[in-house]
């Protein structure tokens, strides 16, 4: 009797012991199965962590790093974008070199055995210093200092070169003309016409030895250093020359 009783018992641990080893297989797969869900949930790169690449990459780039307090702002990116985290730091960088108005796109990129990349709309402003004429101005208007203003404004940097200080815009001529709170920029400006096609003006030839002044009339308009032909009014003959800042004309060779 005692063998038969041991003989079912052990079948029965054999049995039961299968059993509790197909639960543990399964319990071990199904936790491999949750365990690789959860990681497909929360595995992804941040749309923090993309734009603080993307912002990080602006910065490296010497015309931006050169402005006076610039700060960066992001596009939001779509909520179904699902990038891989990327085991290493991401890569940014310019997708062109283009920087209209402020804006920019920035590549960022995870470049290792998870290669990925999308591309990341940012603007920039900055503090700028312009000047602005402070009433409406015609053109030919040559430009003092009561005509001006200067201020501190936070926006983004211009493609074209602007007046930053008064000094550099005193004594120029408008191009065309300007209506109150303008920002000035370079190609708005020029060297004031001194002397006007018609007008009578003095020639002067010779060195500091011996100089020889006479009449003439201006055959063009000219600024100060540009050439320009006059005639000597005795003589009739034309010649050109450079026109100086007391509004005569300088001849080198007579």
């Amino acid at each position: 009797m005692k063998t038969n009783n041991s003989g079912p018992k052990q079948k029965m641990t054999r049995s039961g012991f299968v059993k509790k080893l197909a639960n543990y297989v399964v319990l071990a797969t199904a936790g491999t199965i949750l365990a690789t869900g959860h990681a497909n949930r929360t595995g992804f790169e941040t749309r923090d962590a993309i734009f603080a690449a993307a912002k990080a990459g602006v910065m490296q780039i010497p015309e931006i790093s050169a402005l006076s307090n610039p700060q960066i702002t992001g596009t939001q990116l779509d909520n179904r974008v699902r990038l891989a985290a990327c085991p290493e730091p991401l890569i940014a960088e310019p997708a062109n070199r283009s920087f209209r108005g402020g804006r920019l796109t920035m590549k960022v990129s995870c470049e290792t055995q998870i290669s990925w990349s999308i591309y990341v709309p940012v603007t920039v402003i900055s503090d700028i210093t312009v000047v602005r004429v402070n009433r409406s101005l015609a053109r030919g208007s040559i430009l003092n200092e009561r005509d001006l203003q200067e201020l501190l404004v936070q926006r983004a940097p211009s493609h074209m070169p602007i007046i930053n200080h008064i000094e550099e815009a005193v004594g120029t001529a408008l191009k065309r003309p300007l209506s109150e709170g303008t920002e000035l920029q370079h190609s708005m400006l020029e060297a004031p016409v001194i002397i006007k096609r018609g007008e009578q003006t003095v020639i002067e030839a010779g060195n500091d030895q011996f100089m020889v002044r006479m009449t003439g009339k201006a055959l063009q308009d000219g600024a100060v250093g540009e050439q320009i032909r006059v005639q000597n009014i005795a003589s009739k003959r034309t010649i050109q020359g450079e026109v100086q800042a007391n509004g005569s004309v300088a001849v080198l060779q007579w």
